[in-house]
């Protein structure tokens, strides 16, 4: 029996919703509205497991009528051969179950194979010829057409059964008298069906683009029609299933708004769920909504075929209310920890750590939970741990983890588009990198599409609460109303995907001094007082970032609103965050007085306390988890701080505390 794909995590909602739309079978039998089955689009960052959830939605259908296609594959299928192979798919024989069988398709498709000329001045000749091609329909013998078949469908197999000759036809076999029957008499209109398909066998020949899509229309027409069929003659208990990769990819969407343009014109619903997946939502047509995205996007947790009928306008104004976006969230911490089970056995700090770095980014989570199972061997395990973006790639022993898993995240972006986002992760949030002139070195496509492409590419996300939390201590959250004045709440890069820009960024000491001191002058010129200090920091200016916080230590008469201004300007990059063969306890001394040799002098309580919460904003400096190293430092320095402060202040005590 073949073994099922492993189940990804976090996608319970996902698993409802498809059942949920599977068991509200569309045969025509009861009475009901028109509106049939959303378009249900999983949507995320490249690597958050689209194609993996739609492998294991196929593996849960492998028992009912369902089919594969990926829009990514090299070959551009037109729409009515798209639906074609669909029809390969869903024709399978499955057990207990009435085979679905395509006579109208099949008798359209026959029509249209470039093999076959229909006499359109004899008609008797023309009978002759169609009934010969339906006598000759038989499997494929070629193995080079097989193969070309096989790399076009994919179908998740019933556990312990193999891939039957059946699916390698072309068309699906039907009994002759069937594709006569029904097929003929659905061609039928103003003129005999022997006539419509002369038509559509001359149209077929045709290289005009009104022509070419008149045929692509009939024969998905056809598809649909045969499915009502069969569930109007048999009864089922699950709509059937197409699972469709990237349809952001060439061909897609021509498919998928073909396809909802007949279904709109259509008198009943069809039986047909179609969950697709796309990396980039300005390809996906669904309802707009507000953001970076462009597009109304659900969480898992919070999706159901109610809450999609709900929100159905009335009268509908386009086809956009059929489409039904969710996306694909990020993995909890306890979901990483499941994932690196057995890693965590020889090395407990490994899914921590793989979390607190990736956000919970499901494929790098998975590349670095690989990276990190061989550490568990070596002596040095916490310092290899904190090198573990700097190990080598196994394929490629000159490449970096870091940089590695960043060429596989923007793998579609052109180099150039991957230079400037580079030079963007400088910034605290992507619109002042564009605001600031970022970009003006770049050409002008990349001036034009990068933003966007950021935003709907999913790659932007709300700003993550500067605090306690965010530095290895207790608390999240507690001072966003801290202060009368505070930074605005615009989208951010995705936290890994900066911290391994900047990693590059960081290569080059130039453009690291130079990108950071040109957005320090933007801010200064429109007045943003935190971030130019946070800048400033970033150039390693520290006692800048110092006399900055020891000025509004005496002038904010609320703890909560100093507090706001330390996090905020130690949120700042560091050029090396990490020294593998230091930790971060050794580094704070060294590292405070070599870039600020006064304030370490005459404020050195604030200096080292500044400098430790800046190592701490890397998770690599937080280790071990349950007791960061750096806890205890930053936990004193606020007592102290708050023992010199006059008058004193509790606020600084009750935040060491959160360190302890």
């Amino acid at each position: 029996m073949a073994e099922p794909p492993a189940r990804p995590v976090g996608i319970q909602g996902i698993e409802d919703l498809f059942q949920e739309c599977r068991t509200r079978v569309q045969d025509g039998r009861t009475a009901g509205d028109r509106r049939g089955l959303p378009v249900i689009t999983l949507v995320g960052t490249r690597g958050s497991g689209k194609s993996t959830t739609l492998t294991w939605l196929g593996y849960l259908g492998s028992y009912r009528p369902h089919a594969l296609y990926d829009f990514g594959s090299p070959a551009r299928r037109r729409p009515h051969e798209v639906a074609a192979r669909l029809a390969y798919g869903l024709s399978h024989r499955f057990p207990r179950q009435p085979t679905l069988r395509f006579p109208r398709l099949t008798l359209g498709l026959l029509v249209v194979d470039p093999g076959l000329s229909l006499d359109p001045n004899d008609a008797r000749r023309a009978g002759n010829q169609l009934r010969r091609a339906l006598q000759e329909v038989r499997e494929y013998t070629v193995a080079a057409e097989v193969v070309d078949l096989l790399q076009d469908l994919s179908l998740v197999q019933i556990p312990g059964a193999a891939l039957l000759a059946e699916l390698i036809r072309r068309p699906p076999a039907i009994p002759l008298g069937i594709a006569r029957r029904t097929g003929l008499s659905w061609y039928a209109g103003p003129h005999t069906p022997l006539d419509a398909l002369v038509a559509l066998n001359r149209l077929s020949k045709s290289e005009a683009d009104a022509d070419r899509a008149t045929v692509d229309r009939r024969l998905c027409e056809a598809f649909l029609a045969d499915l009502r069929g069969e569930y109007a003659r048999r009864r089922r208990d699950r709509n059937c299933v197409v699972l469709l990769d990237n349809i952001d990819a060439d061909g897609g969407r021509e498919f998928l708004d073909l396809l909802l343009q007949l279904r709109d014109a259509a008198t009943a619903p069809d039986p047909l769920l179609v969950v697709a997946t796309a990396s980039d939502t300005a390809r996906v047509p669904g309802p707009f909504a507000r953001g970076p995205a462009g597009l109304r996007v659900h969480p898992p947790e919070q999706t159901s075929y109610e809450s999609w009928a709900r929100a159905v306008p009335e009268p509908p104004p386009d086809s956009s209310w059929r489409w039904y976006c969710v996306r694909l969230r990020d993995l909890t911490r306890s979901e990483v920890a499941q994932l690196g089970t057995e890693v965590a056995v020889r090395l407990p700090e490994a899914p921590p750590l793989v979390h607190r770095l990736t956000g919970g980014h499901p494929w790098s989570v998975s590349r670095l939970l690989d990276a990190a199972a061989p550490l568990a061997e070596r002596d040095d395990r916490e310092a290899a741990l904190r090198g573990i973006l700097s190990r080598s790639v196994r394929a490629s022993p000159e490449l970096p983890l870091g940089r590695a898993v960043l060429l596989g995240l923007l793998q579609d972006l052109t180099e150039d588009q991957r230079a400037a986002l580079v030079t963007c992760a400088a910034a605290r949030t992507f619109d002042s990198a564009c605001d600031a002139g970022l970009l003006d070195s770049f050409s002008i496509h990349t001036r034009n599409t990068l933003a966007g492409l950021v935003g709907t590419r999913l790659w932007l996300v709300d700003p993550e609460s500067q605090d306690a939390g965010a530095r290895g201590g207790r608390g999240s959250g507690y001072l966003k109303d801290a202060h009368l004045d505070p930074l605005p709440r615009r989208p951010e890069l995705h936290p890994w995907l900066r911290l391994l820009l900047l990693q590059e960024l960081a290569g080059r000491r130039d453009l690291w001094d130079g990108t950071h001191a040109r957005l320090q002058d933007w801010h200064r010129l429109h007045g943003h007082p935190l971030d130019v200090t946070y800048h400033a920091l970033a150039r390693g200016k520290l006692d800048d970032a110092v006399e900055h916080l020891a000025l509004a230590f005496t002038e904010r008469t609320e703890t909560d609103a100093w507090l706001y201004e330390l996090y905020a300007v130690t949120a700042a990059p560091l050029r090396t965050p990490v020294v593998t063969q230091w930790t971060a306890a050794l580094r704070i001394e060294g590292l405070a007085e070599g870039l600020a040799p006064g304030s370490f002098t005459t404020r050195r309580t604030l200096t080292v306390l500044v400098t430790a919460l800046w190592l701490a904003a890397d998770p690599r400096n937080r280790l071990p988890s349950g007791n960061p190293e750096l806890n205890l430092t930053i936990a004193l320095m606020f007592q102290d701080l708050a023992l010199r402060a006059a008058p004193g202040r509790v606020g600084l005590l009750r935040e060491a505390a959160k360190y302890h």
